[in-house]
């Protein structure tokens, strides 16, 4: 079950808690609930704190009898959490009050006791029936197969799919042909299927990838570099022994999705082969940095060269 849809049935049976903390890698889902918890106030009974506010202000402010709804809202947002201000919080926990809700909203620092909501990015699986749904609610539909490869052409960032939704469906029912003519796939979504076509051994699939891209250095450096980066992530994945995706995501300082998808990718070589491939990207990409060759010429032979490695 999504994490969100755990926040949002907690709200629904009453269950409130006295601080919440919201944040994670996606902000969508973090505005959400963010934006639910503010639905349980007024206005009027809402205290938004300033940057130079202290959090005493929001205790103040959550502890006073509301005048137009049944629960008062403070919110502190956009911070890093100062020791004083964890005693005074962890403070507040110990008799908080009844009709109050206090918001840490994209803080840094940790608060024992608080209810912690830390939104990642959400699955493929998961991601499908709720775009579904969300663009029934915003006026159009989509079919199964365009939600699949509008999440994968976004990496599962829902902030970028509903802002792509936005555009797509007062076009008409979204199918997988017009997710194609109208999204941008990201570099990285490029590289993903790069890899996956070469891990195949496929020449036509690689070269397909990057017909999608301009014949130019502007387009091919960044997209070399990305791949070189992305090879090494596939040698972490085959090296790392013992360790969880969430643990080594957060080591190589991605997100799971790109991992899951390099460990797929890596599964095709040896690691002694990802490494002779990774010093070859290493080395063609510092030849055509320094003019001794072109970067189409770079992009044509690290193909061969990968492919070679897979069936050698």
């Amino acid at each position: 079950m999504m994490l969100y849809y755990e926040f949002k049935a907690a709200l629904s049976r009453g269950e409130y808690a006295p601080i919440y903390k919201i944040g994670g890698e996606d902000k969508y889902w973090s505005e959400l609930a963010y934006k639910d918890l503010l639905a349980l106030s007024s206005e009027l009974d809402t205290e938004i704190l300033s940057d130079d506010q202290p959090v005493d202000d929001a205790i103040f402010g959550v502890g006073s009898f509301p005048m137009m709804s049944e629960r008062k809202i403070a919110v502190v947002r956009d911070r890093k959490l100062k020791e004083a201000d964890v005693k005074i919080l962890s403070s507040y926990l110990k008799n908080p009050s009844p009709t109050g809700i206090l918001i840490l909203y994209n803080c840094e620092g940790s608060l024992p006791g608080a209810k912690e909501f830390d939104f990642g990015i959400v699955q493929e699986g998961e991601l499908v029936p709720y775009l579904t749904r969300l663009a029934g609610e915003m006026g159009g539909s989509i079919t199964e197969s365009a939600a699949h490869k509008l999440a994968r052409y976004a990496e599962l960032s829902m902030t970028r799919i509903k802002n792509e939704l936005i555009k797509l469906v007062p076009v008409g029912e979204i199918t997988d042909d017009l997710v194609e003519s109208y999204v941008e796939p990201s570099y990285s979504y490029r590289v993903f299927d790069f890899t996956d076509a070469i891990a195949k051994g496929s020449y036509k699939g690689a070269y397909d990838v990057l017909s999608s891209l301009a014949r130019n250095a502007y387009e091919y450096s960044p997209f070399f570099t990305r791949l070189t980066d992305y090879v090494r992530l596939m040698l972490h994945t085959k090296l790392a022994k013992g360790e969880s995706d969430a643990d080594l995501a957060k080591k190589m300082g991605v997100s799971p999705y790109p991992l899951q998808k390099a460990k797929k990718a890596a599964s095709a070589y040896t690691s002694r082969r990802l490494l002779s491939i990774l010093m070859k990207l290493y080395e063609l990409e510092e030849d055509f940095k320094t003019g001794n060759i072109g970067v189409e010429n770079a992009m044509d032979l690290a193909i061969a060269y990968a492919i070679e490695e897979r069936n050698g």
